[in-house]
């Protein structure tokens, strides 16, 4: 992953450019899907492989995953399917009919022929990536259909990825599809309640990018209180489940010696086995902030908590893609005292913002029956 935009920009008007050339001459292969992902294979890249798998797609279409850490899938692949590492997929791009992202792009000009979808990993609800922006000029030509999870998002999708209307697509992301099969057995432990607790990232080495001042990694907890925060929990017979964003920088903190409050980075969340959107069918409520994940908590029509401890200073920063006002139907958590409210109210079932999630629902999401992977599949010409 490129984070340097001026790298980013020489790359596409020079590099990428004369394989956009190559590409219209390369004849491609109606029977090979794509799947790219410079962030590792997880998201709707790998919900979506699930389902082509699970259905046999492989039986008629040959399956190649570029993805980084393909090495831990490649001598497992069932039949017709291939892992590769993402700069490979450069090449495998040049022959694919059907090509699937859900991070970053191959800045490869598209052809009549070749169905090229992006369906990127969230529902616009914090504002746009300064290095996204700065590096999406004219995709309108790297993409067939970027996706939008309903009409009201459509607009946003143009803004956001700079692409004309017709190259918009009305499809939700793959993985909630999952929501509306069979529960995963996981052993969770015996609690009165499971909340999941999904913090966007403020700072990321990684991106070199800093929203917002905050540097705890909960907010409302300073880092040395976590462990007193545990207490509570088993006091109240709840379990919280924290799972950090891939790009939060959590280097500083030890975290593993708590029980009722269990913190996961990206990495130790892989490692744990459990499917995230699975893991979340599971669960009781919700507690985020900026993350889109909300939009898709939604379809579970579950309670949800929305933390403010800086919005503010993220609306300064990073800002919003949609009036962060009318967009979070849940209790506003601006404090610990608010924190522990929320916790009794989920405890109680005490909820009273179910007519606002049912409204914000009806917005955001089109499809609510687990049906995504299908669409796609279909959009993509797929049989």
């Amino acid at each position: 992953m490129i984070k340097n935009v001026v790298l980013k920009k020489m790359l596409i008007g020079t590099v990428f450019k004369a394989v956009s050339v190559l590409n219209k001459s390369v004849p491609k292969k109606d029977n090979q899907i794509l799947l790219y992902s410079d962030l590792g294979f997880r998201d709707n890249i790998k919900y979506l492989y699930q389902y082509l798998i699970e259905n046999k797609y492989n039986e008629r279409y040959e399956i190649v995953c570029a993805v980084k850490g393909y090495e831990d899938f490649k001598d497992t692949a069932p039949h017709n399917v291939s892992f590769v590492r993402p700069a490979k997929g450069v090449f495998v791009y040049l022959r694919s009919m059907h090509v699937f992202y859900c991070f970053g792009k191959l800045p490869i000009h598209t052809t009549k022929q070749q169905k090229v979808i992006q369906m990127w990993h969230g529902t616009s609800f914090k504002g746009f990536a300064t290095n996204q922006t700065q590096t999406s000029a004219n995709a309108s030509s790297f993409y067939t259909y970027v996706y939008a999870s309903s009409p009201y998002f459509k607009p946003i999708v143009e803004r956001k990825f700079n692409v004309t209307p017709e190259h918009v697509a009305i499809c939700g992301h793959p993985r909630t599809d999952v929501f509306y099969q069979p529960k995963a057995n996981y052993d969770l432990g015996q609690y009165k309640k499971i909340i999941m607790w999904m913090p966007t990232f403020r700072q990321s080495k990684r991106l070199g990018q800093n929203d917002t001042s905050q540097q705890t990694i909960l907010p409302f907890l300073q880092d040395d209180e976590l462990g007193e925060f545990d207490s509570y929990l088993k006091q109240q017979g709840v379990k919280i489940i924290v799972k950090l964003h891939p790009m939060q920088d959590v280097s500083k903190v030890k975290h593993n010696q708590w029980h009722n409050l269990m913190l996961m980075t990206n990495a130790e969340f892989e490692n744990s086995g459990m499917d995230l959107y699975r893991l979340l069918n599971l669960t009781d409520a919700l507690i985020t902030d900026y993350s889109s994940v909300f939009y898709d908590y939604l379809l579970l029509n579950r309670q949800i908590g929305f933390t403010e401890s800086d919005v503010a200073e993220y609306k300064k920063h990073r800002g919003f893609a949609v009036d962060p006002e009318k967009f979070r139907p849940g209790m506003r958590i601006r404090k610990r005292k608010d924190l522990e409210q929320f916790i009794q109210n989920v405890i109680s079932d005490n909820d009273a913002y179910e007519s606002q999630r049912l409204q914000i629902n009806s917005v955001a999401n089109q499809i609510q029956n687990g049906t995504n992977c299908e669409v796609s599949l279909k959009l993509s010409g797929i049989n």
